[in-house]
C-alpha cells in the first residue's frame, strides 16, 4: 500500500515575535515602559526596596520578567549582591499578516514544511501554539506540528531557517561554522545556516533535509560585496554535502530561498547537477516563479533522484501573497501589501512513497 506525504518550502517574510508590552495601545504602552524604567533603576540601588520591587514586578506580570544570574533579586540586599537583567516577555502579534501567514500554512496543509525568516524556535512554537494551532488546525481537525526545528544561524538580525514536521525529526546538523575563502579571507559560509536533518516518514523511509537561505542579490559593501560571489560559494558548499549522499537511492531534498532566479550562475552547483532536479520544471516555464509578481523563482524544492522518482504533482500557493493583476486572486484577508502574508509564495510538493 503507497503512501503520500506533502513538502513545502516558505519565505515567511519576517515571522518574529514583539515585545507583548507592544501590543497594549500607545498610551498604556508607555506607562508600562514608564514603570519598566523604574523597576530597572531600583534594581540599580546599593540598597534594593523589595516592596517597592514586587510592586513593579506585580503591575508588569506578562510584559517584563527578571532574570537572577547571580543571588536572587527578592532577596538580595542590594545591587552588590545581585546580578541579571530585565527581560520583555515576546508573543506573536495577531496582525493581518501574520494570521495570514498561518492561513497560508494551514492552507498549504503540509507534512513537512520549512518556514524561512523566522527568529528563533521559541517564537515559532509560539506561533504554532498561540495562532496557527488554536485558530486554524485544531478547529479545522488538522494534526498539529510535533516536531519544529531551528538553530541559531549566522545573520545577526535573526532571520533563520526552520523546519515544521507532522513526522519524527531523527537528527539534525548545523552548517553555520562552515568557511569558504572570499576575496582572500576565510568567512563563514552561509549567511544563515544550511541545516540539514533526517526525519522518519510513516512508510518507515527516511528523507534528508538541507534547509537554506542563501546570500541576496542586493550589492553589499566592503570585501563581501558582492551577493552573487557569495551564494556561488554557499551553492558549492551545498553540492558538496549532497554528495555525501547515493542520490540514486537516498530521497534528499535541498529547499529554501535560493535568492536568485535559475538561470544565475550562482545556482549552476545545484540546478545542473547531476542526480538533484527543480521540482518546479514539472509547470509552465510561466507558472514557475515564486516571488512577489511570480516572474522570478526564489525559492525552491530540489530533490534526489531517489526522491525525484516518488514526485505526483507540485503547485505554487500564491494566495497569500498581495496583487492586483489578474494572475491568481489573493486570500479575501489578504487586502494590500501590508496584510499579506509574504511577497514569497509556498513551493509545494506531493510525494508516492511505494
Amino acid at each position: 500500500m503507497s503512501t503520500t506525504f506533502r513538502l513545502a518550502t516558505f519565505n515567511c517574510e519576517n515571522l518574529y515575535g514583539r515585545p507583548t508590552i507592544f501590543g497594549e495601545n500607545k498610551d498604556t504602552s508607555m506607562k508600562l515602559l514608564e514603570k519598566v524604567k523604574e523597576l530597572q533603576n531600583e534594581l540599580t540601588k546599593e540598597t534594593f526596596d523589595h516592596d517597592k520591587i514586587k510592586t513593579l514586578e506585580n503591575e508588569l506580570k506578562g510584559y517584563v520578567t527578571v532574570n537572577d544570574i547571580r543571588g536572587k533579586h527578592t532577596t538580595a540586599e542590594g545591587v552588590k549582591e545581585w546580578f541579571g537583567w530585565i527581560e520583555f516577555s515576546r508573543q506573536t502579534p495577531n496582525e493581518g499578516s501574520v494570521l495570514n501567514t498561518a492561513r497560508v500554512i494551514h492552507e498549504v496543509d503540509a507534512d513537512i514544511i520549512c518556514p524561512i525568516e523566522v527568529e528563533n524556535r521559541i517564537s515559532l512554537e509560539r506561533f504554532h501554539d498561540q495562532l496557527l494551532w488554536k485558530e486554524f488546525l485544531k478547529p479545522n481537525k488538522k494534526p498539529r506540528y510535533e516536531y519544529i526545528m531551528l538553530v541559531d544561524g549566522n545573520d545577526d538580525r535573526g532571520i533563520d531557517v526552520s523546519i515544521m514536521s507532522r513526522f519524527p525529526i531523527n537528527w539534525i546538523r548545523s552548517h553555520i561554522n562552515d568557511k569558504t575563502m572570499y576575496f582572500g579571507k576565510e568567512t563563514k559560509t552561509f549567511s544563515r545556516d544550511c541545516l540539514e536533518a533526517q526525519i522518519t516518514l510513516p512508510s518507515k523511509e527516511t528523507i534528508f533535509l538541507l534547509v537554506n537561505h542563501l546570500k541576496s542579490l542586493a550589492y553589499n559593501k566592503g570585501p563581501d560585496r558582492l551577493g552573487n560571489i557569495r551564494r556561488l560559494g554557499q551553492t558549492e558548499r551545498i553540492a558538496e554535502i549532497a554528495d555525501e549522499h547515493n542520490l540514486d537511492l537516498e530521497l534528499l531534498a535541498i529547499v529554501g530561498d535560493m535568492n536568485a532566479p535559475a538561470d544565475n550562475e550562482s545556482l549552476k552547483p545545484l540546478l545542473e547537477k547531476d542526480g538533484l532536479y527543480n521540482v518546479n520544471l514539472e509547470l509552465d516555464s510561466d507558472k514557475r516563479g515564486t516571488y512577489r509578481t511570480g516572474k522570478k523563482q526564489l525559492d525552491y524544492i530540489i530533490v534526489s533522484n531517489a526522491l525525484k522518482d516518488k514526485l505526483s504533482q507540485v503547485y505554487i500557493e500564491r494566495r497569500g501573497v498581495f496583487t492586483t493583476t489578474k494572475n491568481w486572486v489573493p486570500f479575501d484577508t489578504v487586502k494590500d501589501c501590508k496584510t499579506e502574508a509574504s511577497d514569497h509564495a509556498v513551493v509545494v510538493a506531493d510525494f508516492k512513497i511505494d
